[in-house]
């Protein structure tokens, strides 16, 4: 499988270098332009609709794995039947299904990202076909369907609509995470390349699992956790100090969703009530971010999604850092959280003695 992992890793990240040309020109001969303001750090207007680029090249890497890769086939092709509490079989769940399941909510969410590009969608509408994105995808099995609480309990499952309504928010949260800290040259590639990457080595360690369908399960999230981080590096090329495009919501929503999403057929099929903390914490500095802004938001009776100039990264601005700088100082810390979320992963899958 290592070969497939590395295969997906560099066609996507070559597909969305060379794609990202093409898309630059489109984004200027339809005006998706992101022009300066008071909020925003640049100083001359930069084509959106970069997150197209990346969705390409990930698309590219799938189809060439589809293409070439009989094992990719067989995985895809593998079935396991649903139990609930009772032991009692309830449905059929395949790895292929839930990989349709995420490709046809991928297409909805960079219809929602290029259309929020080139006129600004309202929040309420955009909220709504978020939350069909992430049904859709829940409806085809991403779903967080329960967990293994620790001391020996056995396996929970959720009823249905604690289920659903967990996986809507867990990928909903994801979505806009990222989206709120796309505010500086290079930083949401970057730090979702670093996320990615460690999605991926996390998925590699669990992958020894006695359990078939998990085991299946990690392999998915695997690949699309290095078709991801290809993506993201890829586009980096055009994207860092200075950038000569910017991924738009186009980008953030797909990298968020996928973030989501790998956590939650790979960290969180893992079952215990620990693989919560592993997706957080490889997210926990845009995570952190996130709930301080809505917190001062709130204080200041503002609406949660009012616009500021008070993330950490413009609080390092503030401080004299450069663009480079902050971004590089980011990426370090996000890596250090990323090496912490590994270290849990390799204690956990030490047998105890």
């Amino acid at each position: 499988m290592y070969k497939l992992y590395l295969l997906a890793l560099i066609v996507s990240g070559v597909a969305t270098y060379f794609l990202t040309f093409g898309v630059k020109k489109l984004a200027v001969k339809y005006g998706v332009m992101d022009i300066p303001d008071a909020r925003r750090v640049h100083t001359v207007p930069i084509p959106r609709w970069g997150g197209l680029a990346m969705f390409g090249g990930f698309v590219i890497s799938m189809l060439t794995l589809l293409i070439v890769s009989k094992r990719f086939h067989l995985l895809l092709a593998y079935r396991n039947p649903l139990k609930d509490n009772n032991g009692d079989v309830i449905g059929m769940l395949s790895i292929g299904q839930q990989f349709i399941g995420i490709i046809v909510a991928l297409v909805i969410i960079i219809i929602l990202g290029m259309i929020d590009d080139k006129k600004s969608v309202p929040p309420v509408p955009k909220l709504l076909t978020q939350i069909i994105a992430a049904y859709v995808a829940m409806d085809f099995g991403v779903r967080i369907f329960g967990l293994e609480l620790p001391w020996g309990i056995d396996f929970v499952a959720f009823p249905i609509i604690v289920t659903q309504i967990l996986t809507v928010f867990w990928l909903i949260g994801f979505m806009n995470t990222i989206n709120l800290i796309d505010g500086l040259d290079g930083l949401a590639a970057g730090v979702v390349a670093i996320a990615a990457f460690t999605f991926l080595i996390v998925a590699i360690l669990q992958g020894q699992t006695q359990d078939i369908f998990q085991a299946k399960q990690l392999k998915l999230a695997a690949i699309l956790a290095a078709g991801l981080c290809g993506a993201c590096v890829g586009f980096l090329f055009h994207n860092f100090y200075p950038a000569k495009i910017f991924m738009g919501d186009t980008g953030a929503l797909f990298l968020g969703f996928m973030l989501g999403t790998i956590a939650v057929i790979g960290t969180l099929k893992t079952a215990a009530v620990i693989s919560l903390i592993i997706p957080v914490l490889v997210i926990a500095l845009p995570v952190l971010d996130v709930a301080m802004a809505i917190i001062r938001r709130l204080m200041r009776r503002q609406s949660i999604m009012a616009a500021d100039k008070e993330h950490f990264h413009h609080r390092l601005l503030s401080l004299g850092w450069s663009q480079r700088e902050a971004v590089l100082f980011i990426y370090v810390l996000s890596i250090v959280l990323s090496e912490t979320a590994i270290i849990i992963t390799i204690f956990r899958a030490m047998p105890l003695k």
